[in-house]
C-alpha cells in the first residue's frame, strides 16, 4: 500500500482541472478522467472491506474456527485485525454470544442486529452500517459464516470496521486536497464514510432540502453527476453505486475550497 497514494493522486489533478473549465464554463465537465477518480475512490474503499472479509474467510475454513472455541479462534482472528483496517474483530455463536479480540467475552448479544439472519443463513455481510453495542462507534460490517462439519452455521467471524478511521485512510491514501471531497450512504440513507467524520452515521436527508434533493436523484441511479448547494457552498459530483456493499460512493469538488469540519451542534 506504500506507493497507492500516487496514482489516486494523478487522477484528482486532472480530474480538478477537467472540472475547473467546467465550472468556467456554468456546467459540470466531468470527463472520463473523473470517472477514474471516482473509481479510484471506489476500488480503495471496496478493497479494504473485500480483503477484510477474504481473510476472515480463510480463518472460517480453518479448524480452530470450525471448533467453536474462542480460545482457539482468538489468535487468528488478531492476526486477520493486524493485516487489515481498524476495527473490532470478533466470533459470535449461533445464538448471538460473542466475543472480541479487543475485549473478550462480550456482555451484549448480536442476534437481534439485521444482519444476523444473513450469517445464519450462510451468508457474507459486507457494508451493513450499525452503531457497535461494544464500543458505541459507528462501524461497517463485515462478517462470514463459519460451517461446521455438518454444513450447518457453527460460528459467525466479523470485523466492526471504524467508519471515521477507514474515511481518514481513504483521505491519506488518496492525498485529497483542500477543493476535493468525498462521501458514501446506504439505502436507509445513512453517511457511512465521509471526509468531514462529523457526518458519520447521519441520515443526509434532514441535513439540508437541496442535498435531500440530490440524495434522492443519486438513489434513483446506479452513477452521474449531480449538483447541490450544501453549507452555502455548491458542490459538483460524481456518484456511482458499489455492488460490494450497496453504497453510493459520492467524490466531487468545490471550486472555492471545502470548509472546516463541523461539530453535529454546527450542522
Amino acid at each position: 500500500m506504500a506507493n497507492t497514494p500516487l496514482l489516486p493522486r494523478l487522477f484528482l489533478i486532472v480530474l480538478t482541472l477537467f472540472l475547473g473549465a467546467g465550472l468556467a464554463r456554468g456546467e459540470p465537465a466531468f470527463t472520463v478522467d473523473g470517472k477514474v477518480a471516482l473509481a479510484s475512490l471506489v476500488s480503495l474503499s471496496d478493497g479494504h472491506l473485500q480483503k477484510m472479509a477474504d481473510d476472515l474467510g480463510e480463518l472460517a475454513a480453518t479448524p480452530e474456527a470450525q471448533s467453536g472455541n474462542w480460545e482457539r479462534i482468538k489468535s487468528g482472528l488478531a492476526q486477520v485485525g493486524r493485516r487489515n483496517v481498524p476495527a473490532l474483530n470478533w466470533f459470535a455463536l449461533p445464538d448471538g454470544s460473542y466475543w472480541s479480540v479487543q475485549e473478550g467475552r462480550a456482555a451484549g448479544n448480536l442476534s437481534g442486529r439485521a444482519y444476523f439472519p444473513k450469517l445464519l443463513a450462510g451468508k457474507t455481510v459486507i457494508g451493513d452500517l450499525v452503531v457497535s453495542r461494544a464500543t458505541g462507534k459507528s462501524v461497517a460490517i463485515v462478517a462470514v459464516p463459519v460451517m461446521g462439519p455438518d454444513k450447518s452455521v457453527a460460528g459467525m467471524l466479523g470485523a466492526s470496521v471504524y467508519l471515521d478511521q477507514l474515511s481518514a485512510r481513504l483521505e491519506k491514501d488518496m492525498d485529497l486536497d483542500q477543493t476535493m471531497i468525498f462521501y458514501s450512504f446506504d439505502a436507509a440513507p445513512l453517511i457511512g464514510l465521509d471526509w468531514d467524520p462529523h457526518l458519520i452515521f447521519t441520515d443526509p436527508t434532514k441535513l439540508s432540502p437541496d442535498l435531500s434533493r440530490a440524495i434522492g436523484r443519486m438513489q434513483a441511479q446506479e452513477e452521474g453527476s449531480t449538483r447541490y448547494l450544501f453549507r452555502d457552498k455548491q458542490r459538483t459530483v460524481l456518484f456511482r453505486k458499489s455492488p460490494l456493499t450497496g453504497w453510493w460512493y459520492v467524490f466531487g469538488i468545490i471550486p472555492e475550497g471545502r470548509e472546516t469540519p463541523r461539530s453535529k451542534e454546527q450542522r
